[in-house]
Protein backbone atom coordinates (compact mmCIF):
# COMPACT_ATOMS: atom_id res chain seq x y z
CA UNK A 1 0.00 0.00 0.00
CA UNK A 2 1.42 3.34 -1.07
CA UNK A 3 1.49 6.27 1.42
CA UNK A 4 -0.11 9.53 0.43
CA UNK A 5 2.42 12.32 1.21
CA UNK A 6 -0.42 14.69 2.10
CA UNK A 7 -1.57 12.33 4.87
CA UNK A 8 1.93 11.95 6.31
CA UNK A 9 2.62 15.61 7.07
CA UNK A 10 4.44 15.15 10.37
CA UNK A 11 8.14 15.84 10.37
CA UNK A 12 10.64 14.84 13.02
CA UNK A 13 12.72 17.89 13.94
CA UNK A 14 14.74 16.09 16.62
CA UNK A 15 17.81 15.53 14.44
CA UNK A 16 17.84 19.15 13.28
CA UNK A 17 17.31 20.45 16.82
CA UNK A 18 20.22 18.39 18.15
CA UNK A 19 22.57 19.98 15.63
CA UNK A 20 21.80 23.57 16.67
CA UNK A 21 24.38 24.99 19.09
CA UNK A 22 23.01 26.03 22.50
CA UNK A 23 24.16 29.62 21.98
CA UNK A 24 22.20 29.86 18.73
CA UNK A 25 19.09 28.37 20.33
CA UNK A 26 19.38 30.72 23.32
CA UNK A 27 19.74 33.71 20.99
CA UNK A 28 16.71 32.61 18.97
CA UNK A 29 14.56 32.14 22.09
CA UNK A 30 15.70 35.48 23.49
CA UNK A 31 14.87 37.27 20.24
CA UNK A 32 11.51 35.51 20.01
CA UNK A 33 10.52 36.42 23.58
CA UNK A 34 11.71 40.01 23.15
CA UNK A 35 9.74 40.41 19.92
CA UNK A 36 6.62 38.97 21.57
CA UNK A 37 6.93 41.39 24.50
CA UNK A 38 7.42 44.33 22.14
CA UNK A 39 4.36 43.28 20.11
CA UNK A 40 2.27 43.01 23.28
CA UNK A 41 3.44 46.44 24.45
CA UNK A 42 2.67 47.97 21.07
CA UNK A 43 -0.79 46.37 21.03
CA UNK A 44 -1.52 47.63 24.56
CA UNK A 45 -0.34 51.16 23.71
CA UNK A 46 -2.38 51.26 20.52
CA UNK A 47 -5.45 49.82 22.24
CA UNK A 48 -5.27 52.41 25.04
CA UNK A 49 -4.87 55.25 22.54
CA UNK A 50 -7.88 54.03 20.56
CA UNK A 51 -10.00 53.82 23.73
CA UNK A 52 -8.90 57.28 24.90
CA UNK A 53 -9.60 58.83 21.49
CA UNK A 54 -13.01 57.18 21.26
CA UNK A 55 -13.90 58.32 24.77
CA UNK A 56 -12.79 61.89 24.04
CA UNK A 57 -14.62 61.97 20.70
CA UNK A 58 -17.82 60.69 22.32
CA UNK A 59 -17.82 62.64 25.60
CA UNK A 60 -15.07 65.26 25.51
CA UNK A 61 -13.05 66.30 28.52
CA UNK A 62 -15.81 65.46 30.99
CA UNK A 63 -15.80 61.88 29.74
CA UNK A 64 -12.06 61.72 30.27
CA UNK A 65 -12.50 62.95 33.85
CA UNK A 66 -15.12 60.27 34.46
CA UNK A 67 -12.71 57.69 33.08
CA UNK A 68 -10.01 58.94 35.45
CA UNK A 69 -12.42 58.52 38.36
CA UNK A 70 -13.28 55.01 37.15
CA UNK A 71 -9.57 54.18 36.80
CA UNK A 72 -8.92 55.48 40.31
CA UNK A 73 -11.66 53.25 41.70
CA UNK A 74 -10.54 50.18 39.75
CA UNK A 75 -6.84 50.53 40.55
CA UNK A 76 -7.35 51.94 44.05
CA UNK A 77 -5.40 55.08 43.18
CA UNK A 78 -5.91 58.69 44.12
CA UNK A 79 -4.84 60.77 41.17
CA UNK A 80 -5.34 64.35 40.12
CA UNK A 81 -4.81 66.59 37.14
CA UNK A 82 -1.64 68.58 37.74
CA UNK A 83 -1.98 70.93 34.79
CA UNK A 84 -4.54 71.70 32.18
CA UNK A 85 -3.28 73.03 28.87
CA UNK A 86 -5.23 76.24 29.60
CA UNK A 87 -3.00 76.85 32.65
CA UNK A 88 0.09 76.90 30.47
CA UNK A 89 -1.59 78.63 27.53
CA UNK A 90 -2.72 81.54 29.71
CA UNK A 91 0.78 82.06 31.10
CA UNK A 92 2.39 81.83 27.67
CA UNK A 93 -0.04 84.33 26.21
CA UNK A 94 0.06 86.75 29.14
CA UNK A 95 3.83 86.69 29.57
CA UNK A 96 5.05 86.14 25.99
CA UNK A 97 2.05 87.06 23.83
CA UNK A 98 2.03 83.71 22.03
CA UNK A 99 -0.15 80.66 21.72
CA UNK A 100 1.59 77.31 21.09
CA UNK A 101 -0.82 74.40 20.46
CA UNK A 102 1.96 71.96 21.35
CA UNK A 103 2.91 73.63 24.64
CA UNK A 104 1.45 70.90 26.86
CA UNK A 105 3.39 68.23 24.96
CA UNK A 106 6.59 70.27 25.17
CA UNK A 107 5.99 70.85 28.88
CA UNK A 108 5.98 67.09 29.57
CA UNK A 109 9.66 66.97 28.59
CA UNK A 110 10.90 69.88 30.69
CA UNK A 111 13.18 69.67 33.70
CA UNK A 112 10.59 71.64 35.70
CA UNK A 113 7.95 68.93 35.19
CA UNK A 114 10.47 66.23 36.08
CA UNK A 115 11.46 68.13 39.23
CA UNK A 116 7.81 68.61 40.17
CA UNK A 117 7.18 64.88 39.73
CA UNK A 118 10.10 64.02 41.99
CA UNK A 119 8.88 66.45 44.66
CA UNK A 120 5.36 65.05 44.46
CA UNK A 121 6.76 61.53 44.76
CA UNK A 122 8.63 62.48 47.94
CA UNK A 123 5.60 64.29 49.39
CA UNK A 124 3.42 61.20 48.87
CA UNK A 125 4.75 59.46 51.95
CA UNK A 126 4.36 62.51 54.16
CA UNK A 127 0.80 63.16 53.07
CA UNK A 128 -0.18 59.49 53.02
CA UNK A 129 0.67 59.38 56.73
CA UNK A 130 -1.26 62.60 57.41
CA UNK A 131 -4.27 61.30 55.45
CA UNK A 132 -4.33 57.98 57.31
CA UNK A 133 -3.96 59.78 60.65
CA UNK A 134 -6.89 62.06 59.76
CA UNK A 135 -9.09 59.16 58.66
CA UNK A 136 -8.28 57.21 61.82
CA UNK A 137 -8.95 60.26 64.01
CA UNK A 138 -12.41 60.59 62.44
CA UNK A 139 -13.16 56.93 63.19
CA UNK A 140 -12.00 56.89 66.80
CA UNK A 141 -14.59 57.81 69.43
CA UNK A 142 -13.65 60.70 71.65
Amino acid sequence: MEENPEENWEFDFSDEMNNIPNETMAEFISTFISAAAQAEGLYRKHFCEVIANKLYDEFGGSGMVEMMVALDKRTKWISDILFDSADLDNIAFTKYGIYDPELIEKARNTQAVQDMGEKIWRLRRKYAKLIVDEVMAEKSPE
